[in-house]
């Protein structure tokens, strides 16, 4: 039978690594239940922003979380190219969020895709 090594901790106890990795779980796992939430709201209306909003969301908290941790233990990369990538996960991230904010409501109001062509709604001012 082959066992998992004892957990060994570089610059600090076994609770404080046991926690941040516990804690790196939740942020992950939290982002993803609100990420399907999106989605399903997403599936429900049809909206665009809603879907980048969700890829966002996945890319700038879970993406860089999955990515240090497999980088770390699968691959040689070296901490800087962890870095790299983790960051780059967060920068497009923020890119589809704000793509979702801006640049998708900025294309309805061009196309006159609006609250105004939609007759059974609220508009709001």
């Amino acid at each position: 039978m082959h066992f998992l090594p004892p957990l060994q901790t570089m610059g600090g106890s076994r609770l404080v690594v046991i926690l941040s990795f516990l804690g790196l779980f939740i942020t992950a796992a939290l982002a993803l239940v609100v990420a399907f939430l999106i989605v399903r709201g997403y599936r429900r209306n049809r909206d665009d922003a809603r879907l980048y909003l969700a890829i966002g969301l996945v890319l700038l908290t879970t993406g860089p979380i999955i990515i240090q941790f497999v980088l770390a233990n699968v691959t040689e990369i070296s901490m800087v190219g962890r870095s790299a990538s983790a960051n780059a996960s967060k920068l497009l991230g923020l890119g589809a969020i704000l793509y979702a904010i801006y640049g998708l409501s900025r294309n309805r109001e061009s196309t006159g895709d609006n609250d105004s062509d939609r007759p059974n709604r609220v508009r709001r001012r």
